[in-house]
């Protein structure tokens, strides 16, 4: 399929990548992961971001999640392939692999390290997009790349065709309601922060990519429904109920306690690999406890 800004819309889970007791990547365990949140919901699938732990895996790996989850969703949602990369050619060979699997579109993360200037980032796109034909979703995530782009920058991307939508994992709400003004109708925005997201789905995203929709697929996509149709009270009251798993799953740096929760709920996906660590016992009770009152509501 040929993914367009309509297309991305509803809960896009960012996938988290199963390993095996050596660390190498489980497909069987990613595909009972990709079934779990297709039929409970998901509306689309995005393999190999930082909930996927992008930079601990090799390109084979990295290639190898694609294709399990290509396979395992069988064409039911699209797949957008997370390309993490901090320079240009190296994106390139990433985004070259994740279409050789059968992605459908590449989320690109804005380049960083060598941070270049607004011109020079919205260059970066333009020219990704000329060298790997797959629609664009922009991943902007600052508090990990120190990389800032102004809506200006965003908004020039959109009107071009360069990018179909954007994960919006940047705090700043003003940049997000510029953003939202000046793009909103010629892109998808999409939030990429479980914490923000009532605002932001009152400001009018169509959808969201979030890590804890690989446990709560269901729950997230109730959520969204809620908003639509206007149940702003109902949709904040159903995520008040979700907020202290939210903040015990990232209590700790992202996938580990994920992990950990997933593996309580019958899911298991390996643990997270170095630098990362598993979960404090503090940490892994403190999760045991919450599920146990969520599974009791």
């Amino acid at each position: 399929m040929t993914l367009t800004k309509d297309d991305l819309t509803g809960i896009y889970t960012a996938l988290v990548t199963p390993f095996d007791q050596e660390g190498a990547v489980d497909t069987v365990a990613a595909k009972r992961l990709v079934e779990h949140c297709v039929v409970n919901g998901t509306a689309g699938l995005v393999p190999n971001g930082g909930t996927g732990e992008y930079a601990a895996m090799t390109a084979s790996e990295r290639a190898r999640m694609v294709q399990a989850t290509v396979d395992a969703a069988a064409g039911r949602v699209p797949v957008v392939a997370g390309v993490l990369a901090p320079g240009f050619r190296e994106a390139v060979a990433a985004g070259q692999d994740a279409q050789a699997a059968g992605a459908d579109a590449i989320m690109l993360l804005t380049p960083f390290y060598t941070i270049g200037t607004q011109d020079g980032i919205g260059d970066y796109f333009r020219a990704y997009r000329d060298a790997v034909p797959l629609p664009i979703m922009l991943y902007e995530i600052p508090r990990r790349t120190n990389v800032v782009l102004t809506a200006e920058t965003i908004a020039g991307l959109a009107e071009d065709g360069t990018i179909i939508g954007m994960k919006h994992c940047n705090p700043d709400f003003d940049q997000f309601i510029r953003v939202m003004q000046m793009a909103g109708d010629k892109m998808a925005v999409l939030s990429g922060e479980e914490n923000l997201f009532p605002a932001h789905a009152a400001l009018g995203v169509p959808g969201a990519v979030l890590a804890t929709s690989n446990l709560m697929p269901e729950v997230w996509a109730e959520i969204l429904a809620l908003f639509r149709k206007g149940e702003t009270a109902a949709g904040l009251q159903r995520h008040a109920e979700i907020f202290p798993l939210i903040d015990a799953i990232f209590s700790e740096l992202n996938p580990g306690p994920l992990k950990t929760a997933l593996a309580m709920r019958g899911i298991p996906v390996g643990a997270v690999l170095p630098p990362l660590k598993q979960p404090s016992q503090a940490t892994v009770s403190r999760l045991q406890e919450l599920l146990e009152v969520s599974d009791a509501a």
